[in-house]
């Protein structure tokens, strides 16, 4: 199962990307946005097969996707800034793949314009204060890469437990 739906997700991506990539305008190179998205895709879809193991009814799992996603939107710091979030809520962003492909992207996207020199006019760089605001460090582009994958394997680790644990309950 696995297989199958990582090469559908594959050509998902791939179909999204030839369609959307040259329409957008996105400098970074098609194959490194490429790979963000997959991952992205990938580990979300591991968020979602997690949430179905859980669950004994497929209705009730599609009724609980939205208790999934929308904290992927408030939590990667794309809409709110992670710094406005109440600290006592902060720490649910480093368990959501989205803060994590979000940092990819602006990297691919902002990370060689952050390195040229400020605009006239400008005292900061905007691509470099876009990549701060955002809490995104060039050094960690590594560890992003590593947490996004991370998170795929435990999420699919623990979806598989938890069917393995089903399945012994009925025998």
């Amino acid at each position: 199962r696995l297989a199958m739906e990582a090469l559908v997700t594959f050509f998902q991506i791939l179909v999204l990307l030839l369609i959307g990539y040259n329409m957008v305008g996105l400098q970074s190179g098609f194959f490194r946005f490429f790979a963000i998205e997959y991952g992205l895709a990938m580990s979300s879809t591991a968020v979602a097969v997690l949430l179905g193991c859980a669950v004994e009814d497929p209705k009730m799992a599609t009724e609980f996707l939205p208790l999934l996603f929308v904290p992927q939107l408030l939590f990667a710091g794309f809409f709110v800034r992670t710094d406005l979030i109440p600290k006592a809520l902060q720490w649910a962003q480093y368990l959501c793949s989205l803060t994590y492909g979000v940092r990819l992207a602006l990297l691919a996207e902002f990370g060689e314009c952050a390195k040229k020199a400020s605009p006239v006019g400008f005292e900061m760089n905007p691509c470099k204060q876009l990549l701060t605001v955002n809490q995104v460090d060039e050094d960690e582009r590594g560890l992003y890469w590593g947490i996004l994958w991370m998170l795929f394997i435990v999420f699919r680790l623990c979806g598989l437990i938890l069917l393995r644990k089903k399945a012994t309950k009925f025998y």
